[in-house]
């Protein structure tokens, strides 16, 4: 093969490689418009879709399944411990009701006065105050009931849950 046949074959194999490489660069430069496509309208159906809530038994599932979370949210309403977490388009909640109150521990607080009450500990571990209630205008006797401290229980969830406190408040998360 002479020194100009070996010249055009370079020049053939060149101008191949060149074409090859605009190809390329068409077909990668359409496949990013379709990822960026639908990219984009998997962001617009998140955002249109209606979250989604898990109400959990387990507290240790609970605590499983809250990774990245975004807040936690947490209250007592009607004898009912109510812990929230959310997590992108999911809400996991976990409830536990707490005890009736019975004659002989409302009969312990009165004779020992308001600060030597029976505190109690859920099953998770986290401990419930005795408090007493005001009277209302159909019972003239105070009443009692087990509550949380909003400080406390802040707390025990940044600990127990590995969050940080300003991740956590005390109210509801309403869907």
């Amino acid at each position: 093969m002479s020194q100009f046949d070996k010249v055009e074959v370079m020049d053939f194999l060149i101008n191949v490689l060149k074409d090859h490489e605009r190809s390329l660069d068409t077909l990668i430069s359409r496949a990013e418009e379709v990822v960026s496509e639908r990219q984009y309208d998997d962001a617009d159906k998140q955002e249109n879709s209606v979250p989604l809530k898990v109400v959990l038994k387990d507290w240790d599932e609970f605590k499983r399944r809250i990774n990245k979370v975004e807040l936690v949210c947490f209250d007592h309403v009607d004898s009912v411990l109510i812990i929230s977490a959310t997590t992108g388009k999911k809400v996991y909640e976990y409830r536990e009701k707490t005890p009736e109150i019975n004659e002989e521990l409302v009969e312990f607080s009165e004779k020992h006065g308001e600060n030597n009450t029976e505190n109690y500990r859920l099953s998770i571990g986290l401990e419930l105050v005795l408090r007493k209630t005001d009277s209302t205008p159909e019972s003239e006797e105070p009443s009692f009931m087990y509550d949380i401290d909003p400080q406390y229980t802040r707390n025990w969830l940044s600990k127990e849950l590995g969050v940080h406190q300003d991740f956590i408040v005390c109210g509801d998360i309403e869907l």
